[in-house]
C-alpha cells in the first residue's frame, strides 16, 4: 500500500468542518486504499469530532493532517489552544460531551499532545485489508471490521507506549 499524506488549514467555522470532512474523504479515496463505506463513515465522523472540538475550545485556524501508513489511517487536528481535551460523562440530556467517547469507539486508539503553538489531537483507524487471493470480500468478514491474518484489528484497544509516541511524532512532526 502506498504512503500518502495530506495536510491543510481551515478556519474555525462549522462550514469549514463540513468541508474538511469531505476533503479528507476525497483524499483517502484518491490514494486507492482498500477502504469500505464503513471506514469512510468512521473517518468522516472522527475528522468532524476532532475539528468540532477545536472549533468549540480553541480560537483561530486549525490544521488537518491525514496520513496512510501501511494499514492505518492517522488523522490529526492541530489548534492553538494548549488545553488538552478531557473526557467527561455526558448526561442523557446534554448536547455536548460525547465527542471523545465517540472517537474512542471508532478508532484503534487516540490521543492528544502539546505542541509549540497549541495541541494536536489524533486518532488511528485500521484500513480494511483486501480479502484472500482468489476470493473473499474487501474489508474482511462481515460484521468483524478490518481483518489482519484472521484477527479483527478494530475490536481491540491499544495503549500508546513511548515507542508508539515516537512513531506518532515521526508521522506528525511538530509544526
Amino acid at each position: 500500500m502506498p504512503h500518502a499524506r495530506v495536510g491543510f488549514t481551515v478556519e474555525a467555522t462549522a462550514a469549514a468542518v463540513r468541508s474538511a470532512r469531505h476533503r479528507v474523504s476525497a483524499a483517502v479515496r484518491s490514494w486507492g486504499a482498500p477502504c469500505d463505506d464503513d471506514l469512510f463513515l468512521r473517518l468522516e465522523l472522527v475528522v468532524s469530532e476532532l475539528l468540532t472540538n477545536g472549533l468549540l475550545h480553541a480560537d483561530g485556524p486549525m490544521t488537518v493532517e491525514v496520513s496512510l501508513e501501511r494499514d492505518f489511517l492517522v488523522v490529526g487536528v492541530l489548534d492553538g489552544s494548549p488545553a488538552l481535551p478531557q473526557p467527561r460523562e455526558a448526561d442523557a440530556d446534554d448536547e455536548r460531551g460525547r465527542g471523545l467517547a465517540l472517537v474512542e469507539a471508532l478508532c484503534l486508539f487516540r490521543g492528544a499532545e502539546p505542541t509549540a503553538s497549541g495541541k494536536r489531537c489524533w486518532a488511528v483507524l485500521p484500513v480494511a485489508a483486501p480479502g484472500p487471493a482468489g476470493g473473499g470480500s474487501p474489508g474482511g468478514a462481515q460484521g468483524g471490521g478490518a481483518r489482519d491474518g484472521g484477527a479483527a484489528v478494530d475490536s481491540a484497544r491499544w495503549s500508546v507506549t513511548p515507542a508508539g509516541t515516537r512513531l506518532l511524532s515521526t508521522l506528525f512532526p511538530a509544526p
